[in-house]
């Protein structure tokens, strides 16, 4: 179908018949598709999943809601539903009565609207008999019974389509709340999906009424392909051919407008009707043209402010920057108890977004809506405040201009400053001819953006190529490397977060941040948050495993929790050997499962572990736990043979012949190879010592053994326990 340009709704999609709605509802599908699904999945007399559908002003909450209504009417399967919609402000509801009453109200116009004269007539006759009900509790089950027995005889289960929820929720008490939750928890209830300006605090409050009671789905900003769409296909649905063809050439124009606008539907679509009388000479006449078509709009909602909330949003909306708290104290003169609840109403109208700041430390705050903070600096700000905007938007100018390469050439020469300025680069990067210069241009200004201290989602406002986005994190991770292997640790991590600027979720990112904090920097609930991180993005990504089991067991003492890491690792790769190995080590020093670690251990090995180390464990769960002692000399025999200087190894073996298998002189060999091996340690000389003592019956070499250790380690009580000991049963 087509539209009529003047038949394009920005403000008031109830305005519009059910042909026009839907020709025009060509964003947020994918939202509208995901509830429908869900919606026909629910049966007849299953707990309601209830929806709150969350996005500033503009994003096309309304409009959304306005489609699933039409939807709900319309679609053959959806005959068991009966959508109720109502007034985008409910203004009448201090209680929850109104609210039940409104919804016989909107039951009986759908049934009207259907044909069914007769049963919306009884419900008017309810309603009038619910009126004589004084008290509020009694009235507000009463309302609800009447609802449930009338879309009872229609067989129909009551969608309630409510916008502005927050609005309806702040006027009523808790125990209101409660009453509420507590009638559309029941199975067969009505199913509400809501609109809110910003989540619902009584919804991510764990004491709250409706804590966890809705599925949330956020309004994101438009991408800049969703906005190339959305102007297309209104250009094509109101035919006109020639701005389709224009849009196609215009991108870099559009772009840029992007920049400033946002994703905003409301915005884009005005955008849209501006494109619709022609492209000007200037985007920045564009820019002045769409500023002309909202000032009535933004005036009037500035001027609904009271005069202390007019301060603020003045404040903030000529910081531009975001703008931190003490900033805000030393411009509008108030102090923290006057200014905060200023600031929390401001967020809870969705005025403004709280965000890091990009200069400093702590919480800052910007207005909500860019475009709204574009025209305020141009109708509000001084003139060094407008010539630093009209820097902003001179290079949409100049994208045209027959200049461009100069200018670029400037830009280049003079460097970049700011955030600003990146954003200025880019743009003439997407203008200039001279592919050398474009390349020149884009990437001084990304590397100054990767310098600027802002977020993940901050970057996200910037196109980064691919090419530029490959080559850097290949550099950082050169660096990320070297500080693993023991090089520059600081260097490391700042290469970390510059490559999740870049890419939030590479799981590789995390993984090594996982591992810096785990090895380097001994952060260990660091180490767990960045592990886990990474197997959130990629659940097959077998080191995060082994990662998050080796700190699980060795630092974290959470052995469940590591055994189940080690085993998805093997699951993911069961011929990487250092999951068994470490499994092995699990079930022998913690989790007493001793045949397990045996299999484990001889899995490592026969996969290609095969080190020293790992011989020497096998041999010590053979010797203190199975007390398989030929075993276990074998074990340790294939240490010693695979590292002939770590001296563990020998006193390992030549305790197992001391006490175990009786051969005295070859244990003797072993603690004196050990001794000369790495004469600074106490331990074989006591072991040395013992065997005299208790072995040889060599009484004056057991003396001067405990006497070495102890001069090695005097803090040790063992030799001087055995020391004792000799000087009492035999010197």
């Amino acid at each position: 179908m087509s539209l009529s340009l003047n038949r394009i709704s920005v403000y008031m999609p109830h305005r519009l018949n059910d042909e026009e709605l839907e020709a025009g509802f060509i964003v947020r599908t994918q939202v509208f598709e995901d509830i429908m699904h869900n919606l026909l999945s629910e049966k007849e007399n299953s707990i309601p999943q209830h929806y709150l559908i969350v996005g500033q002003r503009g994003m096309g909450k309304t409009t959304l809601l306005r489609r699933l209504d039409l939807e709900l009417r319309k679609n053959p399967e959806c005959k068991h539903l009966v959508p109720l919609s109502f007034p985008e402000e409910q203004y009448n509801i201090d209680r929850f009565s109104k609210f039940w009453l409104n919804c016989l109200d909107a039951l009986a116009d759908t049934l009207e609207t259907e044909g069914n004269k007769t049963i919306a007539s009884e419900i008017d006759d309810a309603v009038k008999k619910l009126s004589a009900v004084t008290d509020e509790k009694e009235l507000v089950e009463q309302a609800f019974q009447t609802l449930q027995l009338f879309t009872g005889r229609i067989k129909r289960r009551p969608v309630l389509l409510i916008d502005n929820l927050n609005q309806i929720l702040d006027r009523q008490k808790d125990n209101e709340h409660w009453q509420l939750r507590n009638l559309i928890s029941k199975p067969g209830a009505p199913i509400l999906i809501g609109a809110s300006a910003e989540p619902l605090k009584e919804h991510y409050s764990y004491q709250a009424p409706f804590y966890d009671s809705f599925q949330v789905l956020f309004l994101e900003k438009l991408s800049f392909e969703e906005l190339q769409f959305l102007l297309r296909s209104l250009a094509e649905k109101t035919e006109q051919n020639e701005l389709v063809n224009q849009l196609a050439t215009h991108t870099a124009r559009i772009k840029t407008l992007y920049a400033l606008t946002g994703g905003n539907p409301r915005t884009a679509i005005i955008l849209f009707q501006v494109f619709a009388n022609g492209f000007s000479e200037s985007v920045y006449q564009d820019l002045d043209s769409l500023l002309e078509a909202v000032t009535p709009l933004y005036k009037a909602r500035f001027e609904e402010l009271s005069q202390q909330l007019q301060v603020v949003v003045d404040a903030i909306a000529l910081n531009w920057d975001p703008c931190q708290l003490e900033q805000l104290r030393e411009i509008t003169r108030l102090d923290n108890q006057q200014l905060s609840p200023q600031l929390k109403r401001l967020k809870e109208m969705g005025w403004i977004t709280q965000t890091e700041s990009f200069t400093g430390r702590g919480t800052a705050y910007e207005i909500s809506e860019r475009f709204f903070n574009v025209w305020y600096l141009m109708r509000r700000s001084s003139r060094r405040q407008k010539r630093e905007l009209l820097c902003l938007t001179k290079f949409l100018e100049s994208l045209y201009g027959e200049d461009i390469d100069k200018v670029a050439g400037a830009y280049l020469k003079d460097g970049v400053r700011d955030l600003h300025h990146v954003t200025y680069g880019l743009a003439l990067a997407e203008a200039t001819k001279d592919e050398q210069l474009k390349t020149q241009i884009r990437e001084r200004a990304l590397d100054n953006l990767m310098e600027q201290d802002v977020p993940y989602e901050t970057m996200q406002q910037f196109e980064i190529p691919e090419k530029y986005r490959q080559t850097k994190v290949e550099e950082y991770y050169k660096k990320i490397r070297l500080g693993m292997e023991g090089g520059d640790i600081p260097e490391a991590l700042d290469c970390i977060e510059k490559c999740k600027k870049l890419d939030e979720k590479d799981h590789v990112v995390w993984f090594c941040e996982g591992h810096i904090n785990h090895y380097n920097r001994n952060n260990y609930l660091g180490a767990e948050q960045a592990y886990k991180k990474a197997i959130g993005l990629n659940k097959n990504f077998i080191f995060s495993w082994i990662g998050l089991g080796d700190l699980c067991q060795y630092h974290l003492k959470k052995y469940d929790d590591a055994e189940n890491a080690y085993k998805k690792a093997i699951e993911l790769d069961g011929n990487f050997g250092h999951a068994w190995y470490g499994l092995g080590n699990l079930y022998q020093d913690h989790l007493k499962k001793y045949d397990d670690a045996e299999e484990a251990y001889k899995k490592a090995i026969e996969l290609g572990e095969n080190y020293a180390h790992l011989w020497n464990v096998l041999g010590n769960l053979y010797q203190c736990h199975l007390k398989k002692y030929d075993d276990a000399e074998q074990a340790y025999k294939k240490a010693i043979e695979l590292d002939q200087t770590t001296a563990g190894l020998r006193w390992n073996l030549g305790n197992l012949y001391q006490y175990q298998l009786e051969k005295y002189d070859d244990a003797e060999e072993l603690y004196k190879k050990a001794i000369e091996l790495e004469g600074n340690l106490a331990y074989p000389l006591h072991e040395l010592g013992n065997l005299y003592q208790y072995q040889l019956k060599r009484y004056d070499d057991a003396e001067e053994a405990y006497k070495k250790a102890i001069e090695l380690d005097e803090h040790s009580a063992s030799p001087w326990n055995g020391l004792g000991n000799l000087y009492q049963d035999f010197l």
